[in-house]
């Protein structure tokens, strides 16, 4: 079992790794690419969940090659849905950073079901064929990895530590960030603040409390 000032000291090179990739090593985009694919099929899951618990119905979930997507929903509870995927990314990339330190002997179940739950979403949520086979092959990539490699457990916290960055970067990404859809309320500057703030609170309490003797 890895202390947990290693595992620690193993995060800070997850976050150093994810920023190298993605901005200063020649390609490296191209090592990240399934990430970013599958960081945008949580952004996309996450509105399509919280659709579904505020009693209304998911017509599809897209996801495209160029990382652009799109879910269609029946919903009432506008902002929640919206909002969704902002809440539910960050507490998932927490959830995932308290099992690689407190439980990591659950990570390849939950690389599975990750897996299980993207091949549900390509089948019932379906729209176009491009779309559900970037989904089906990024399942099919997750659960292999969770099968036969041995790291599972630091594969699972790349998913997370990518699925928290992606939406701490994503706060300054408008006018076509789903934050203007709150604009009524505020200007869409400030909820850039309001939510990059919300975000690294939860992830540092996180932090506190997992690590909390």
């Amino acid at each position: 079992m890895i202390k947990n000032k290693n595992k620690i000291w193993i995060l800070i090179i997850l976050i150093i790794s994810y920023f190298s990739l993605k901005y200063y090593i020649p390609y490296g985009n191209y090592i990240i690419y399934p990430i970013n694919l599958f960081v945008t099929f949580l952004h996309e899951f996450w509105h399509a969940f919280f659709a579904i618990i505020t009693g209304w119905s998911v017509h599809w979930l897209v996801v495209n090659s160029d990382w652009s997507w799109v879910t269609t929903t029946s919903w009432w509870i506008r902002n929640l849905v919206v909002s969704g995927w902002y809440l539910g990314s960050a507490l998932f990339g927490n959830i995932l950073l308290y099992i690689w330190i407190k439980k990591q002997k659950y990570s390849e179940k939950i690389l599975y079901f990750l897996s299980f739950l993207m091949l549900l979403v390509a089948i019932f949520w379906f729209n176009w064929i491009i779309s559900s086979l970037i989904i089906i092959i990024l399942a099919l990539g997750i659960f292999i990895l969770a099968k036969y490699s041995k790291y599972d457990s630091l594969i699972l916290q790349f998913l997370g530590v990518s699925s928290i960055l992606f939406i701490i970067e994503d706060f300054n990404v408008w006018p076509s960030s789903d934050l203007e859809k709150f604009s009524w309320i505020l200007p869409v500057s400030v909820w850039m603040i309001v939510w990059l703030v919300i975000v690294i609170l939860i992830s540092l309490y996180n932090l506190r409390f997992i690590l909390k003797k």
